[in-house]
């Protein structure tokens, strides 16, 4: 198995045991997302938030993602499109009537650039008067420097056993990086460091004014008091 093929396994693997008490969150989107029926899920992973709007409607959603190992284990499911690609280059051409960047996607966009870049696209891609909808976290903002430590062991039958989720934290300037190794029977099956930008840095809703949306309002968490620490920006694209 290469390198990307575990990450993408071990992905799943954190997801299914690190958000078990955090699902509020596909609940949350599929409510957004009732009344459209072209949804676009930027950074969409292996399907998570993507396949609970594809189950949830008859509509089409087009799941976009970097990481072609990530999409391939995309469930298939009648609706949902998987398109590898890039978010400050969507290789997309249609109108859809809305985009759900979730899961704190646009903090692993490290410039402003990039991060303008990839707004612009999304306005592109929407039709006039579609919204845009962007789940950030301020948890990123008050981590501090650790050294390597447990973070998640739990079974994984893919992997043939239990795994081990290994992580230190490095805090920069304006995002922190965080290291992760997964270990099997004392042996590291991958590693991947993520640098995610801080919430004070991204300056979103200028940024968005910038790129051609109006704010409309900020949702703290998913309702219910889930997740308080995820702010969830909504914005219309300006004719």
């Amino acid at each position: 198995m290469t390198p990307a093929q575990w990450e993408a396994l071990l992905y799943d693997w954190h997801n299914a045991h690190r958000l078990r008490r955090q699902r509020d969150d596909t609940a949350y989107w599929t409510r957004l997302t009732e009344p459209h029926d072209s949804v676009l899920v930027l950074g969409a992973g292996t399907g998570r938030v993507a396949g609970a709007l594809a189950r949830s409607a008859e509509r089409r959603v087009t799941a976009v993602d970097l990481s072609r190992e990530r999409l391939a284990r995309i469930p298939r499911t009648p609706g949902l499109h998987p398109v590898c690609g890039d978010m400050r280059r969507l290789p997309l051409q249609g109108l859809h009537s809305a985009a759900v960047i979730p899961y704190s996607t646009l903090q692993l966009l490290l410039t402003p650039e990039d991060r303008e870049r990839a707004l612009r696209e999304t306005a592109r891609v929407l039709a006039p008067d579609g919204s845009v909808h962007i789940d950030v976290s301020e948890s990123f903002d008050s981590r501090s420097e650790t050294d390597w430590q447990l973070s998640l062991a739990e079974p994984c039958p893919e992997a043939g056993g239990p795994v081990e989720e290994w992580e230190r934290s490095r805090p920069h300037a304006d995002h922190v990086a965080i290291e992760k190794q997964f270990r099997r029977a004392g042996r590291v099956l991958t590693e991947v460091t993520e640098r995610w930008v801080y919430h004070r840095a991204l300056d979103l809703a200028e940024v968005l004014a910038r790129t051609g949306f109006e704010l409309l309002g900020i949702d703290r968490g998913y309702g219910r008091d889930s997740s308080p620490h995820r702010l969830v920006y909504h914005a219309r694209r300006r004719h």
